[in-house]
């Protein structure tokens, strides 16, 4: 024998119905027009970070040559307000090391020893392979 529905519960299903056939907004023509002069979205509340170091940089660390020279493989910015820019970087010594990389945090890696490696004649080379086709 099976239980009579009650009103309520019609109403529960009619409207579940009623919710479900609606359009959530109602649609909107997109053209050009619209879609180049829509409203911007708000200013996130980021800050805007002095990055030291980039991806593909060499740099030394100050106190610990026997590390050599590394390569800057990754950098990683927070897009929260107040958070950390990290790079990560392959010394020769295999070891990946991490720091900050913000220069304007106290701890970024500049203040920690980290400097770019610079190598006049790396940059000469590059010059002369280009306009004299020596691989």
């Amino acid at each position: 024998m099976a239980a009579p529905i009650s009103e309520r519960n019609k109403r529960k299903r009619e409207s579940s119905r009623e919710s479900v056939a609606q359009p959530p907004m109602p649609a909107r023509q997109l053209d050009a027009h619209s879609y180049f002069n829509r409203p911007e979205p708000p200013q996130r509340l980021t800050e805007s970070k002095r990055l030291y170091l980039r991806v593909g940089d060499e740099v030394t660390h100050l106190r610990y040559e026997e590390w050599g020279i590394g390569v800057v493989m990754e950098i990683m910015t927070s897009s929260v307000p107040g958070g950390t820019c990290l790079a990560r970087v392959r010394f020769q010594d295999g070891q990946l090391r991490c720091f900050n990389n913000d220069l304007d945090n106290e701890s970024c890696c500049y203040f920690f020893g980290v400097r770019r490696y610079w190598n006049p004649s790396h940059g000469v080379n590059a010059v002369r392979s280009k306009f004299f086709l020596r691989g």
